[in-house]
């Protein structure tokens, strides 16, 4: 039997440096490894196909620094959805 994986879909994670005071909460509270310390000692996505989404880092970070969301193919449908019917309300609102 062979098996059919489908591919994981990735989350994106994002790093506000500007926010960050290179704690390293986020680094150590991650369990699969994703986040690492950069030589300034600044967070950096080390690898994203180990993220699981579980949002520990962005739970964890005490200067929302950090943001963990999931990308789907559904949200993306329903952002179009949602920009269609906006612009289809103004179009005949305005």
């Amino acid at each position: 039997m062979t098996e059919i994986k489908k591919k994981k879909e990735e989350p994106k994670i994002d790093i506000f440096k500007a926010w960050c005071k290179g704690c390293g909460i986020c680094v150590a509270f991650c369990p699969t490894g994703v986040l690492a310390k950069d030589e300034a000692g600044y967070p950096y996505v080390k690898d994203i196909e180990k993220c699981i989404n579980c949002g520990w880092c962005e739970i964890r970070c005490p200067d929302f620094a950090i943001t963990v969301e999931k990308k789907t193919k559904e949200k993306k449908k329903s952002e179009e959805r949602s920009e269609e019917a906006e612009s289809e309300r103004s179009f005949t609102t305005g």
